[in-house]
């Protein structure tokens, strides 16, 4: 069977403001957006709705971890608290370029946010797809959730409007809170507002015999064993970004990383159908999952793969730092797999980078 890369900016494309670097994509530094998920009510495991189909749309957002002195007087979070305005809509018929919000889909639940009942949510926007009708007179073949996501303050109306309209290039498209103003005397002030330009494209399913699912990760391994605890789930979002050897029993610290050490490997699988087969053109092909890696911390040897049909997981390695603190340091992993028609995944780990023993140190 023949194998077909299709990777193309279907699920999500972003328009980030960011200074010029020749660092890695796999390493993170500063806030991103890297992934949003489709669900389809009623359809578990649908990745692109058809017309007239309920939806909830689910983003993950990442910044570097935040070690305490740099918020002494908060509790530091990775990411911190997000703000964030959006529109779900119809695209204009364009040829060329990124899409332009055509008519507006109401009601949008969660398209502001975040919600009084949890400040430190991330979003997740609901609404229902336009008709076969609607999308049809608009020559649209998907819709669209736009708009921006904000640290250190709320989105800021004039200037997303501004920016969409052509009439300024300036990315800073948030302002600090209104409700939340400076403190001029304050010795210890909260960060410049910051910002990202977010554009989530979902493609409308027209093969209801054979749809598009979102592909799974099944597992993901360290040097050929299961992922170590404490972190093997998830980090905490408040966890402090050194200081975590605390954490370890004296059997997890063996089974994490020592600063200066060679490669770790790190290997992905997929879940079994997460390669789906497709027709384009009346020729069968076969999805390849792209795994994007992402460390806020050390190095990968790449910061993209590829799984191809007959395989169903990846090799990379990650080479840690060549120092680390007594207490340790937390590193936070990200890994994000995306079929290029819409589906998407991901899970987080860390590891506990640890200093290098005493007794190995030259004399």
């Amino acid at each position: 069977m023949r194998r077909f890369r299709f990777v193309g900016p279907l699920a999500l494309s972003l328009l980030i403001a960011c200074s010029e670097s020749f660092l890695p994509a796999s390493f993170v530094t500063d806030l991103r957006v890297v992934g949003a998920r489709v669900e389809v009510e009623g359809a578990p495991g649908r990745a692109n709705p058809s017309p007239g189909d309920d939806i909830e749309v689910s983003m993950l957002v990442i910044d570097q971890g935040v070690l305490p002195e740099r918020l002494p007087k908060e509790s530091p979070l990775t990411p911190p608290p997000l703000t964030w305005a959006f529109v779900a809509c119809v695209p204009r018929a364009t040829r060329v370029g990124s899409p332009i919000c055509g008519a507006r889909i109401k009601p949008c639940d969660g398209c502001t946010g975040p919600p009084p009942t949890d400040p430190l949510a991330f979003p997740v926007i609901g609404f229902q797809v336009p008709s076969e009708e609607e999308l049809e007179a608009a020559q649209a073949d998907g819709v669209v959730l736009q708009r921006v996501v904000c640290v250190y303050g709320v989105p800021s109306t004039d200037a997303i409007t501004r920016f969409l309209l052509g009439e300024t290039d300036d990315r800073q498209l948030c302002e600090a809170d209104p409700a939340d103003p400076p403190d001029p005397e304050d010795p210890d002030p909260k960060p410049e507002p910051e910002g990202r330009f977010v554009t989530v494209q979902i493609p409308i399913e027209r093969d209801a015999e054979n749809p598009n699912l979102n592909p799974g990760i099944a597992d993901v391994r360290l040097n050929g064993q299961s992922w170590p605890p404490p972190y093997n789930e998830g980090v905490p979002r408040d966890a402090l970004g050194s200081g975590c050897a605390a954490e370890l029993t004296g059997e997890e610290r063996a089974r994490h990383p020592v600063a200066g050490s060679a490669p770790s490997t790190i290997n992905l699988a997929v879940t079994a159908d997460s390669l789906q087969s497709f027709t384009v053109d009346d020729v069968s092909v076969t999805e390849e999952i792209q795994v994007s890696w992402l460390a806020d911390g050390g190095g990968f040897e790449v910061s993209f793969s590829f799984i191809t049909e007959p395989a169903s997981s990846i090799l990379t390695q990650w080479q840690p730092f060549p120092e680390a603190p007594v207490d340790g340091l937390l590193v936070r992993f990200n890994f994000v797999i995306r079929d290029g028609r819409g589906g998407t995944d991901w899970v987080e780990r860390g590891l506990c980078v640890l200093p290098e023993p005493l007794s190995a140190s030259p004399p």
